[in-house]
């Protein structure tokens, strides 16, 4: 089994096209945000290489079909990627495009994450009708987000809060958030500026206060393992640092067998010289959490070795949610 550690970004930058493949088809969620993304590597795949053809091919998959009912609830790894990973599996796509924290870190056998482009923001955005910050929230206010992850954050942050769940695409939420009177909402920051819906961000998290999810604000792409031909036309649009950083935080994620739908964070970022990584875990409900910050060389091996240390101090158990 290849995991993302094993995976380099390919050939060398170049510009021309490879001899056997001239036409790549993608696979992609049919939501607009899923749209913008793929067009975004459809037209970086064709500067990079003229002559190139390139057709989007739109999947529905479970997360998409099943919109009423929590995330959590639903269960199971890979709610917005299983039927899109089928069609790279049978070969009726060349590669499929995600938002790369929907991509699960351990992505089975014959599959592997190829690697990212530069990466948008990474942080979350607090959207409110009502309030300038999530402080100014008074005590008993309500926030809906649909991830685990979000609530735990922001209960840590703000245990005097209520929180209901919150499903379905960018202006669907929006519309909630106005019909429901709730005090906010909170969506990834990246989503509303590539949709160019900036001007709704209210107060944009910071991520030494709120840590991004795994892989939030970039966009993953996804082939089946062995597609040398796709890598090489891959490589060139592919950004360095961003793949690296993504690289440390699914490591991270991986160590401690999470996923989407549990309360874990991790955030690398560049530094003068070096790295820095940011993880974070808790219980479902934000009553208890691990947080640290490591500074080196190496983000994957700072990523691992916190992981490692949140495990001795209990991280699996903690993010279990209680059960009554």
């Amino acid at each position: 089994m290849m995991t993302d550690s094993d995976l380099s970004l390919g050939p060398s930058k170049g510009s021309h096209m490879t001899d056997s493949l001239t036409r790549l088809r993608i696979g992609t969620r049919r939501s607009a945000l899923a749209l913008y993304q793929t067009n975004l590597i459809a037209d970086l795949l064709r500067g990079a290489h003229p002559g190139l053809t390139v057709e989007i091919v739109e999947i529905d998959t479970k997360g998409d079909k099943i919109r009423d009912i929590p995330l959590p609830e639903i269960g199971g790894k890979g709610l917005f990627t299983y039927e899109i990973e089928q069609q790279l599996l049978s070969q009726d796509i060349e590669l499929a495009v995600h938002s790369l924290k929907d991509l699960p870190s351990d992505l089975g056998e014959q599959l592997i994450w190829a690697g990212s482009p530069t990466r948008a923001a990474a942080t979350d955005a607090f959207i409110s009708h009502k309030w300038d910050t999530i402080d100014a929230i008074p005590e008993g206010g309500t926030i809906a987000t649909g991830s685990v992850r979000r609530r735990a954050q922001i209960a840590t942050l703000r245990p005097d809060l209520s929180f209901v769940d919150l499903r379905g695409n960018i202006d669907t939420r929006l519309a909630k958030l106005e019909k429901n009177g709730w005090d906010g909402i909170i969506m990834a920051t990246a989503a509303l500026h590539r949709l160019e819906m900036s001007d709704t961000v209210t107060q944009e998290l910071a991520p030494d206060r709120v840590v991004p999810a795994v892989g939030q604000g970039a966009i993953g792409v996804e082939i089946k393992e062995g597609r040398e031909d796709v890598m090489a036309l891959l490589a060139p649009i592919f950004d360095e640092a961003t793949t690296l950083a993504a690289r440390a935080e699914r490591a991270f994620m991986r160590k401690l067998e999470g996923g989407c739908s549990v309360p874990v964070a991790g955030h690398a970022t560049e530094t003068d010289g070096g790295w820095s990584f940011r993880g974070w875990v808790g219980a479902p409900d934000g009553s208890k959490h691990l947080t640290g910050v490591l500074v080196g060389e190496d983000p994957v091996a700072m990523a691992e070795a916190m992981a490692d240390d949140f495990i001795e101090n209990g991280a699996r158990a903690m993010m279990k949610p209680t059960t009554t």
